[in-house]
């Protein structure tokens, strides 16, 4: 029987980097010069308060003030860097709330330590932020019950049909939230506070995006901070995450199969996302054609292609075509458009793909041959070379 291991965290995250400020904690965002105030109403009067700056893998107190006697406070925060701070506002005994500041901005706080629970105007981010946080926790609350009610139920007579259901439930529960999650990210990809979003992680050290494959999201998110903010380091460490996932995924392609064939194996998803595995081409000379369908004139040579597979097809030929391409619909669009009868590949990686690093592909295009043995014969060719080795392989 299959099952969902939720409470523990998957062997592949123990390298993940941590961020601390995405600690399960209500957390915010604010936008703006050299400097920002931060104010507001925390607790009773007296109350001590701590102000720290959160960094990708650190945290550094600012200071510590106390509220007056309405329960007041107001701090300014200095910049030295141009881009927004995650600031951790906190009293001795609770973690009200993490700010996301930007110079300028009038940052405005008011927290219910008994509830819990805070308001803060001034930042639209921050409503962003909230809001995403907020229905995490109902994902979390959730994610509890289930887990309380499968301990509950140790030692009952039908615990594995109580074990299976309940697991089924939290896989829902898991699967809405990485749902939830990838919506927010889309809807707002310049928006810091989509990297709070892919390191969510349940109090039981699940992280909401836990697989290797995931680095396609990081990457994405990656490249559209990165020159907006190319020397923050929470970017920075948004690429050591993706590259880190990517190795680990060529790694693990790598092993599978070794004993089995010659050449690398590729597993990759066509126009329909159905994962076409080029192993599985048996008995065939294979042509593995790395190509960009951005470039109109490797769109063009897309006729030498067709005039190929049409002359040998029937004769064991076939061709297992890899788009190094970031937009996958329009990739889609055109391979239906030209009626391309051989297999299209594509995963989204671009020049990142762990297919092309497989292959160690310098230009494009550039096709490897595969005979019928299973073997390359030839790689890093186009055109007429091309052509001409593969006439020799097929008679």
């Amino acid at each position: 029987m299959t099952r969902y291991k939720f409470n523990k965290q998957p062997n592949q995250q123990s390298t993940m980097k941590k961020f601390i400020l995405f600690t399960f904690i209500p957390l915010l965002w604010a936008c703006t010069n050299s400097s920002a105030d931060i104010s507001g109403y925390i607790g009773s009067p007296g109350t001590r308060i701590s102000i720290l700056q959160l960094n990708a893998t650190t945290q550094l107190l600012l200071d510590t003030l106390h509220t007056d006697a309405t329960g007041y406070f107001k701090y300014t925060i200095r910049f030295k860097q141009d881009e927004p701070a995650f600031v951790l506002v906190k009293t001795d005994s609770l973690q009200v709330a993490t700010l996301l500041v930007e110079k300028g901005e009038h940052v405005k706080l008011i927290a219910d330590t008994k509830k819990q629970n805070y308001t803060v105007e001034g930042s639209e981010s921050s409503r962003l932020l909230q809001e995403l946080n907020t229905a995490f926790q109902q994902s979390v609350f959730r994610f509890d019950s289930l887990n309380r009610v499968l301990k509950e139920q140790e030692g009952a007579k039908n615990y594995e049909a109580i074990y299976k259901q309940i697991n089924l439930e939290l896989g829902k529960v898991y699967v809405k939230q990485k749902r939830d999650a990838l919506r927010f990210i889309y809807n707002y990809p310049s928006s810091f506070a989509s990297i709070a979003a892919l390191y969510q992680k349940y109090p039981t050290g699940l992280p909401v995006f836990a697989a290797d494959n995931d680095a396609l999201y990081f990457k994405k998110l990656y490249d559209t901070l990165q020159p907006l903010y190319p020397r923050s380091e929470y970017i920075l460490v948004l690429r050591e995450e993706y590259e880190r996932r990517m190795n680990a995924m060529t790694m693990q392609t790598m092993m599978e199969g070794v004993t089995e064939i010659d050449f690398p194996d590729l597993e990759l998803p066509d126009v329909n996302a159905r994962k076409i595995k080029l192993s599985t081409l048996k008995d065939k000379v294979i042509l593995v054609y790395f190509w960009t369908s951005t470039s109109t004139a490797q769109r063009m040579e897309n006729n030498d292609l067709r005039r190929w597979y049409d002359k040998y097809a029937e004769k064991g030929f076939e061709i297992y075509q890899v788009a190094l391409d970031t937009d996958k619909p329009s990739w889609a669009k055109l391979v239906r458009e030209q009626n391309n009868p051989w297999i299209n590949v594509c995963d989204g990686f671009g020049a990142h793909s762990q297919a092309a690093k497989l292959y160690n592909v310098k230009t494009l295009p550039s096709g490897f041959l595969i005979d019928k043995k299973g073997q390359i014969v030839a790689g890093q060719l186009s055109g007429k070379e091309l052509e001409k080795k593969l006439a020799t392989l097929i008679k």
